[in-house]
């Protein structure tokens, strides 16, 4: 087993910021990226912990399934402790359970994979725990042995409402293989100075195993985001090398590098419903670090891209109430004679009860290549506590 020397800059410049935790400071980038602790009030008497949960319950089918048409009725649990020692820190530790099955329709490896998927076989399991701190008035850092990528990030850099989207694979801001959503342990920094916020990321996927971090044989994934932020919109640029633990240099999907550029633009004071109130876009491409040879249409690993186009209309009909639409690639596209444009698209009406029930009607669909069209219908209630 062999360290990776191309991958050590990530640790190496996290080490050089690690000395100054004990100077640590206020952050000024107002965690753009981090919506899970949006609604934290800690007091002035310290350690202080927050409590919160989601629990979702998902009844729907779909149409054009190898695997089932039947209707289904699952759950996904979230239980989420905050916990800040200084006031301006944060230890995050998320409990999971849900029955999604890992290849039905909805499930995780499904055909119509739902953005709230989660199958622990209806066990309580730890899903996230990670621990931010800001190193100074400009530097914050982030690390945890289970977090995922974009926990990591400076910025969301869509607004289409992520927990309230249906698809997962609408809900990657149209970089799907940048914005992989990677889930391991890493460690991350970001750089917050006015509207500009940057941020370097590892998520390694075996570290917990034999494979260990940032050797040849773990799957290790590197995110740098660059972007600017402001009140009405967001742009961000992100690259991603994935190597997929990769060690015989044979064409792989998962051993990558890929690219991503990102808008979004809210539309302040807009009371027009034909005009949303925001709109979010992003294109990414992939290049695979060795492609199939011969190249046909049989093999897939080579260049592709994705894309997604996503609005939003908030106070729709009703006040509070919120319709939603995304349209985009249900795959990384590939430039062969005969390959269909892998489409998806989503559109989803919340209805919020009152502040804490909220219930989503959806329609849905997605085409693959070489697949019978997937359409489906579910409504989904979620319970905030």
């Amino acid at each position: 087993m062999k360290f990776s020397p191309q991958k050590l800059f990530v640790p190496a410049f996290v080490g050089t910021l690690m000395p100054l935790a004990i100077h640590a400071g206020g952050m000024n980038h107002h965690d753009h990226h981090m919506h899970d602790d949006s609604n934290m009030n800690m007091t002035d008497s310290f350690p202080s912990t927050m409590f919160m949960g989601k629990s979702t319950f998902v009844l729907g089918g779909v149409d054009g399934s190898t695997r089932t048409d039947a209707l289904l009725f699952n759950y996904d649990l979230k239980l989420m402790g905050m916990t800040s020692f200084t006031g301006k820190d944060m230890l995050m530790t998320a409990i999971r359970a849900g029955n999604f099955n890992m290849m039905d329709p909805f499930g995780m490896n499904g055909e119509s994979r739902l953005d709230t998927a989660f199958n622990s076989n209806d066990r309580l399991e730890v899903h996230k725990l990670f621990y931010r701190f800001p190193v100074s008035d400009n530097f914050t850092f982030t690390f945890g042995p289970k977090l995922r990528q974009d926990d990591l990030l400076g910025v969301k850099p869509a607004s289409y409402p992520d927990g309230e989207g249906i698809l997962f694979v609408l809900n990657q801001a149209g970089a799907n293989d940048t914005y992989s959503k990677r889930m391991g342990a890493g460690a991350g920094v970001i750089y917050s100075k006015d509207k500009f916020i940057a941020s370097t990321v590892l998520v390694s996927e075996d570290a917990e195993s034999n494979q260990g971090i940032l050797t040849k044989e773990g799957r290790d994934n590197i995110t740098t985001q660059l972007a600017l932020v402001d009140d009405s919109y967001t742009l961000a640029f992100a690259y991603t090398h994935s190597d997929g633990g990769n060690t015989d240099n044979i064409p792989d999907a998962n051993d990558y590098s890929s690219y991503g550029i990102n808008g979004t633009y809210n539309f302040l004071n807009q009371s027009d419903f034909f005009f949303p109130s925001s709109i979010s876009a992003g294109f990414g491409w992939k290049n695979p670090d060795n492609h199939d040879d011969p190249d046909t249409a049989a093999n897939s690993v080579e260049d592709g891209n994705t894309w997604t186009i996503a609005m939003h209309w908030e106070n729709a009909f009703k006040e509070d109430n919120n319709l939603g639409f995304a349209i985009g690639t249900a795959e990384t596209h590939r430039d062969d004679t005969g390959y269909d444009n892998p489409l998806a698209w989503e559109t989803f009406y919340q209805m919020q009860i009152n502040d804490s029930i909220s219930i989503t009607p959806s329609i849905f669909s997605v085409q693959k290549d070489g697949a019978d069209d997937v359409r489906g219908v579910l409504v989904k209630t979620s319970f905030k506590f």
